[in-house]
């Protein structure tokens, strides 16, 4: 069930997506996975999916790009045609020589990096290779909630704490165990009063406090990402420093959740330069034919914002809606055949039998007469059937006909919103913000 939460960078104002139980961005992103391997099963026409592969090369014509050439996982190599959008996100988890870091953001290379090796920096490889212009690549975005955990503080990859923890009322305390920034300022604040802050730094929240989020906190303990301490003296007594200090900060000193955390590598706020319609540009500011961009692989137009909690997300899935129905309006204009990916969907994963029909129409049979009612040659064929074939099965009640999507499509408002999922028909409104 998802729910509005208060993250930093967003005043007293809860507008960041969370879920009761699970962390949203894997909500979201693997319920996605589910359905388009469900329309790849469905509708292989309209997709395939490859994976264990890596795309190596941007195959042109001149100026416009036609396709791409892939390697599988076994070696073996591929060329596939048609229009490209590029969406293999940032660089901050390549921190190596010749790296997009290194070359554009090299002091940066000093910090850890919540990134996998996955950001290594293809998409802009791959799109200055076609003569793709780049922008603010020096623009990589650092966490102030990057987990230390015990025995690995010199491991380069970090695990990052939720923001959602912060909005829980989370304090950030510095080595004296004392405050020293506003917990709920944006990440880039945040980092900056880290610098001039000695540490090590603990995020640590109240018991109390993390009952709204106790789901995460118990995810972190159990991984040791967290620790869990009776009281504000148990922490005090390992920090070595007086109780009555780490008191006044939390407003009290009850149990207590608490993680050592540092700064690290996020996210990348440079990148291709894309036009508004998510067109990739060259170098002169003119569309590359063929070649479209989204999320991390490009650069964002508000740089400002970027630190705020959410926002990468929230950029990463608008600019690839954005690119995405550029790229369906290109199709349709060179004549291939184009359908809504929502109806798609519901084609794909509605049962037929009960939803997905323009109209249900019930099979009528013609009515039998009477037995009284029939002559004596209509008695004897009759008799001489159910001899043959039996008597009739009793009628089955299949329960109701279902709910036609003509019915479905009515309800298409914020006011009044019906979904079809697995053959459900579900009434979301009160759902909706």
């Amino acid at each position: 069930e998802l729910v509005l939460r208060l993250t930093p960078g967003h005043g007293n104002t809860p507008r960041t997506i969370g879920t009761k139980t699970h962390f949203p961005g894997a909500v979201i992103t693997y319920a996605a996975i589910h359905v388009l391997g469900q329309v790849a099963k469905g509708k292989p026409d309209r997709l395939q999916i490859i994976s264990s592969a890596r795309v190596t090369k941007l195959l042109t014509t001149g100026p416009k790009v036609i396709g791409v050439e892939l390697t599988r996982e076994s070696g073996a190599v591929e060329s596939l045609q048609g229009l490209v959008v590029i969406t293999a996100g940032g660089f901050a988890g390549a921190c190596g020589r010749g790296s997009v870091l290194a070359k554009h953001a090299p002091g940066m290379l000093k910090f850890p990096t919540t990134n996998d090796e996955r950001a290594n920096g293809d998409s802009i490889t791959l799109g200055q290779a076609v003569g793709a212009g780049t922008a603010n690549l020096d623009k990589v975005e650092l966490t102030p909630t990057a987990a230390v955990l015990p025995g690995q503080a010199d491991s380069q990859f970090k695990v990052v704490v939720s923001d959602a923890v912060s909005g829980a009322g989370a304090k950030l305390l510095d080595a004296s165990g004392k405050r020293f920034c506003n917990e709920m300022a944006s990440s880039k604040e945040r980092v900056d009063a880290m610098v001039k802050s000695k540490g090590p730094f603990r995020m640590v929240i109240k018991a109390k406090q993390a009952q709204s989020v106790q789901w995460l906190v118990d995810f972190y303990t159990q991984r040791k990402v967290m620790k869990k301490y009776s009281s504000a003296s148990e922490l005090a007594s390992e920090m070595r420093v007086q109780a009555s200090v780490i008191e006044s900060a939390l407003e009290g000193g009850d149990a207590l959740y608490v993680a050592v955390v540092t700064s690290a590598l996020y996210t990348c706020a440079g990148g291709l330069t894309t036009g508004s319609d998510g067109k990739v540009l060259n170098s002169t500011g003119q569309p590359i034919e063929g070649l479209f961009a989204a999320g991390e692989a490009t650069s964002a137009p508000f740089q400002k914002l970027w630190s705020v909690s959410g926002i990468p997300l929230l950029y990463s899935i608008c600019s690839g809606r954005t690119a995405g129905r550029t790229v369906a309006a290109a199709l349709s204009k060179n004549g291939s055949s184009t359908q809504d990916l929502r109806d798609i969907i519901i084609g794909v994963m509605t049962k037929p039998d009960l939803v997905a029909t323009a109209a249900i129409e019930e099979e009528k049979k013609p009515d039998e007469k009477p037995l009284e009612e029939m002559s004596i040659e209509e008695l004897i064929a009759k008799v001489k059937d159910l001899k043959a074939n039996g008597p009739p099965a009793a009628p089955v009640d299949d329960g109701p006909k279902g709910i036609s999507m003509d019915e479905v499509k009515k309800h298409n408002t914020k006011e009044d919103a019906w979904l079809v999922i697995n053959g459900d028909v579900i009434d979301v409104t009160k759902w909706i913000p």
